[in-house]
C-alpha cells in the first residue's frame, strides 16, 4: 500500500513540475513584446510634450527598473493636465497587443514624490483615475508605468508550483526508503525480539531501528544462549560449556570479555540489561526495572 502511495505522490509531483513550466512559456514577454511596449511608451512621452506645447525637447531613452516597470524621462520641464495624460496613455497602450492591468505614477524628479497616479484595469478589474481637470505646474517629471501581468508576476506561481512538485517527488522517495531498509534483513524462525532489538541468530546480526549491528561468532553464540532464557539466571558453567564446548580449552576470563562487548551493543535500549549475579553467573533482563 505504501508503495502505491509513493508512486501516486511522485506522479503528482512530476505533473506539478511540468505544469510549472507553462507560465514561463506562455506569459514571459518576448523581445518583440518588450520592443512594442517601449515604442508605445516613447510615443506617450512625445504626445505629452506636444500637448504641453513643447515641440523641440527630447524624450530620453526609456529605463527599465525591472522587467515589468518602464520609466519615461524628459530633457526639459513641462506641465500636464491629468485628463490628457490618462487619455494619451490609454490610447497608446491600447494600440499594442498588451492585455494587462497597469499603474501609472508621475514623480517629481527632484523630490521623487508621486504627484499624480492612476490605474487602468482590465474589464473585470477596477480603474482608478483621480483628480481629473487640475493642471499640474511646470516642473521636472518622470512617468513610471508598471504592468501587473508580466514575467515578474508569474514568477511566484511557477516557482511555488515547482517547489511543491519537487517536494512531493522527494517525499515519495523517502516513503520508499524504510521499505528498502527493512528488506535487507527479513525475520524468520531464527529471529528473536530482545526489547527494541531484533536478533538474527542465523546471520549473527542485531537490528535496532534501521541500524544493523554486526556480531562476532562468539557474541552471537552467547546472545543466543541468553535469548533462550531471557529474565532467567544462567550459570557461568552453562555459558562456558555451551559457548566454548567445541574449542577444547575454556578460559573463564573470555566469558567476561564477551559479555562486556554484548552489553555495549545492547546499550541503545535501556530496558535490555545483562546483569551479573555474584557467585552464580548472568541474567539477560528485558523490560524489567
Amino acid at each position: 500500500m505504501k508503495k502505491w502511495w509513493s508512486i501516486s505522490i511522485a506522479g503528482l509531483g512530476l505533473a506539478l513540475v511540468l505544469l510549472s513550466a507553462t507560465p514561463i512559456v506562455e506569459k514571459q514577454p518576448s523581445n518583440h513584446t518588450m520592443d512594442e511596449i517601449e515604442i508605445a511608451i516613447r510615443q506617450i512621452g512625445h504626445t505629452v510634450l506636444l500637448h504641453a506645447g513643447d515641440t523641440s525637447s527630447r524624450v530620453l531613452p526609456v529605463q527599465h527598473p525591472n522587467s515589468s516597470t518602464f520609466l519615461l524621462t524628459f530633457q526639459s520641464p513641462f506641465s500636464f493636465i491629468p485628463d490628457s495624460l490618462v487619455k494619451i496613455v490609454k490610447t497608446s497602450i491600447s494600440k499594442t497587443n498588451i492585455r494587462s492591468s497597469y499603474r501609472v505614477n508621475v514623480r517629481d524628479c527632484n523630490k521623487k514624490e508621486i504627484v499624480y497616479g492612476f490605474k487602468i484595469g482590465l474589464e473585470e478589474t477596477t480603474t482608478l483615475v483621480p483628480c481629473l481637470g487640475r493642471e499640474q505646474n511646470m516642473g521636472c517629471y518622470q512617468i513610471e508605468i508598471s504592468f501587473e501581468t508580466t514575467d515578474m508576476a508569474t514568477l511566484p506561481y511557477w516557482q511555488i508550483t515547482l517547489a511543491i512538485g519537487f517536494a512531493l517527488m522527494i517525499s515519495s522517495v523517502v516513503l520508499l526508503l524504510p521499505i528498502k531498509r527493512k528488506r535487507e534483513l527479513t525475520t524468520d524462525e531464527h529471529t528473536v525480539e530482545i526489547g527494541k532489538y531484533y536478533f538474527f541468530a542465523n546471520k549473527g546480526k542485531l537490528q535496532f531501528g534501521n541500524e544493523h549491528i554486526e556480531l562476532s561468532d562468539k557474541e552471537s553464540k552467547l546472545l543466543k544462549i541468553f535469548a533462550s532464557k531471557m529474565n532467567e539466571p544462567i550459570t557461568r558453567e552453562q555459558l562456558l560449556k555451551e559457548g566454548w564446548e567445541d574449542e577444547g580449552v575454556i578460559v573463564g576470563r573470555s566469558l567476561d570479555v564477551f559479555v562486556s562487548k554484548l552489553r555495549k551493543k545492547l546499550a541503545k535500549d535501556p530496558s535490555v540489561q545483562i546483569t551479573n549475579i555474584h557467585g552464580r553467573g548472568y541474567v539477560l533482563r528485558v523490560g524489567q526495572p
